[in-house]
């Protein structure tokens, strides 16, 4: 491992602890430097691709699923650590049955179900995004129908 300051190679591991279910957080030290940083090792899946609407096929990208998540909840007020953990259950449910390929609209309906009882608002900022809507109507009737299911829930 390469020590962010000085480039040296020999770095001693200090601490090692888990992060979530698919990822260990190491502490290390630099041997030259003295330098003490932590570092992120993730597990490496087989290779998954997304089919997106127009028939490309691309790399699955964690970090989209976990950017498009906190752009719709950008405005509310949830930790960090919470939207992480509702990120690692949508990546936990979407690649349990170790596809080779998702696509899109897989992706964005996991997505979508799991902001319906996360979050109302955020579930309608990435429903406005991840459908395509002929009017203001079908939108709206989309969010009565969520509206609706929230009611039977209580």
């Amino acid at each position: 491992m390469l020590c962010p300051k000085c480039q040296h190679e020999d770095t001693r591991v200090l601490d090692t602890r888990a992060a979530d279910v698919h990822s260990v957080r190491r502490r290390r030290q630099c041997a030259a430097c003295g330098l003490r940083f932590s570092t992120l090792e993730r597990s490496v899946r087989e290779e998954v691709t997304v089919e997106k609407r127009d028939g490309r096929v691309e790399e699955f990208d964690r970090q989209k699923i976990v950017a498009s998540l906190q752009c719709a909840l950008k405005k509310g007020n949830r930790r960090r650590e919470e939207v992480e953990a509702l990120a690692e259950e949508i990546f936990a449910h979407l690649l349990a049955p170790k596809p080779r390929q998702l696509t899109s609209q897989r992706i964005g309906e996991e997505v979508l179900r799991r902001l319906k009882t996360f979050d109302e608002l955020a579930y309608a900022r990435y429903l406005s995004v991840h459908q395509t809507f002929a009017s203001l109507e079908e939108f709206q009737r989309r969010i009565q129908e969520t509206e609706q299911c929230h009611g039977d829930n209580l």
